[in-house]
């Protein structure tokens, strides 16, 4: 961590710099046309000339500094993907909802583990007492540990990015809090590649050291200072939904087609229709009346009004947007509610696949950003983070498989005791060096025969524990 001093003059200079990024998008979006480098000075230079006296030796990637201004370490960069809409679309649109909430309500089953590696090269857990473990099971006063995790996967299912703040209470203990990723903007740099982050609230800016955020990010290959959002290359499709829905509710309240016309032969009066009105509904209307068979001498024929090709493209637009967010969340439709077509077996199918193909890799995802971006920060670089998947359902068949197949190979002799229990980081014991069940057939060492004309015994050759064997 930075000392005293120079912690407050980094917070403070990202302050200043954060400030100016505000006066830089009011300005520009007044006068667009001014050449702002050359305008603000401080003690006769420009701000390009102070911020790129900085960035000459460009240690942190060459490549990437080429793509930096003066003017994105002033007011950061995440290239438009962090924007607030995606927000929306969790509150608007059923399919994202169901979705990304069930990605996050399976993140906050597995609980969070420190692990310490031995000698040995065993992974064993620290305890409930170690300080790390207590800070990752209590964030922070008013979250949870599942709190935090459901906002994290959220957050990266919406936006692609999120960030933790690191704080410390008046006591000096870690406190873990996240951050709303579309009001955080990244400050990169030439030589450090990031210089720090800043927030922008409702009543200004504050800023972060990098020491002070963890930023987690789905890869994105067109900005590498902003995360990719699931919803980038399927919000087309959750429109058409959306808008589906509109159109079919504006329908409901506006459309003035009935469900059928009655054909007479003669011209009505309006005092005919009215009262032919107040008598059908005095027959056919309510409970009561339902089903009731209805007369009429003067109409010749019925003609039913019914739904036109546009409007049965209306479910059918909505099943097409559930599964394109299927798709690019990686939850199978019988998990999203969509029970058309749902059996026992392919639910409990669907649940394996989501475990297998969806959660699986985003728990080592995650487990991978601790261990190497929030640990050494917390001052435990040789510990080590897992999220402990045994309690849950899914997964464990697969482990009975595994189970089984290991059953079969130590059966088999291919594979002793030990080395089963070291694939599953346990200790060796004394006796788990040697078969569990001998192979049936097993052939014993053959020794050479004894020479004709020989009465001595022969000395055993190498290997068979130098004891004397007779013909």
């Amino acid at each position: 961590m930075l000392g005293g001093y120079q912690y407050d003059l980094q917070i403070y200079t990202l302050g200043i710099l954060a400030r100016l990024g505000q006066v830089y998008r009011r300005f520009k979006d007044s006068f667009p046309a001014v050449p702002l480098g050359r305008t603000f000075r401080f003690g006769g230079q420009s701000i390009s000339t102070l911020l790129q006296s900085h960035s000459i030796r460009q240690r942190a990637n060459r490549a990437s500094a080429t793509d930096l201004d003066w003017m994105d370490g002033v007011v950061g960069r995440n290239g438009g993907w962090a924007r607030t809409e995606y927000g929306d679309y969790y509150v608007k649109a059923v399919s994202v909802y169901a979705a990304v909430k069930l990605r996050a309500e399976a993140l906050t089953r597995p609980p969070l583990v420190v692990h310490r590696k031995t000698p040995e090269g065993l992974s064993l857990p620290v305890g409930s007492s170690h300080p790390l473990q207590q800070v990752l099971d209590q964030v922070n006063p008013w979250f949870t540990r599942g709190d935090l995790w459901r906002a994290t996967e959220i957050y990266l299912n919406l936006w692609g990015s999120a960030f933790w703040a690191l704080e410390r209470d008046e006591h000096g203990r870690w406190q873990i809090w996240p951050l709303r990723p579309d009001r955080v903007n990244i400050i990169p740099d030439k030589e450090q590649y990031i210089k720090g982050f800043v927030y922008t609230g409702r009543n200004g800016p504050v800023a972060y050291t990098t020491n002070e955020i963890l930023w987690l990010r789905y890869f994105n290959p067109l900005e590498e200072y902003a995360g990719l959002s699931p919803l980038a290359p399927a919000r087309m499709s959750v429109d058409m939904g959306l808008e589906g829905l509109r159109s079919n509710r504006n329908f409901l309240r506006n459309s003035a087609r009935p469900d059928f016309v009655l054909l007479t032969n003669d011209s009505m009066t309006d005092m005919e229709i009215e009262e032919f009105y107040n008598r059908w509904e005095a027959r056919h209307r309510g409970p009561g009346n339902a089903n009731r068979p209805a007369i009429a001498s003067f109409v010749r024929d019925i003609k039913t009004l019914g739904f036109s090709h546009r409007d049965m493209d209306f479910i059918q637009g909505l099943r097409w947007s559930l599964e394109e967010v299927s798709r690019v969340y990686g939850g199978p439709k019988p998990l999203l509610s969509d029970l058309e077509r749902a059996t026992f077996s392919n639910i409990n199918a669907s649940e394996r696949i989501f475990w297998r193909n969806t959660m699986l890799p985003e728990l080592g995802f995650l487990e991978e950003q601790l261990n190497r971006m929030l640990l050494p920060r917390f001052g435990y670089p040789d510990l080590e983070v897992k999220l402990d998947i045994s309690s849950i359902e899914a997964p464990r068949e697969d482990e009975n498989s595994r189970v089984s197949r290991e059953a079969q190979l130590l059966d088999r002799g291919v594979l002793t005791i030990n080395e089963v229990r070291r694939s599953r980081s346990l200790p060796d014991v004394p006796w788990g060096d040697t078969w569990a069940k001998a192979p049936p057939g097993a052939r014993q060492p053959v020794l050479p025969e004894e020479p004709k004309g020989h009465s001595q015994p022969l000395s055993a050759p190498n290997g068979v524990n130098g004891a004397p064997f007779h013909q």
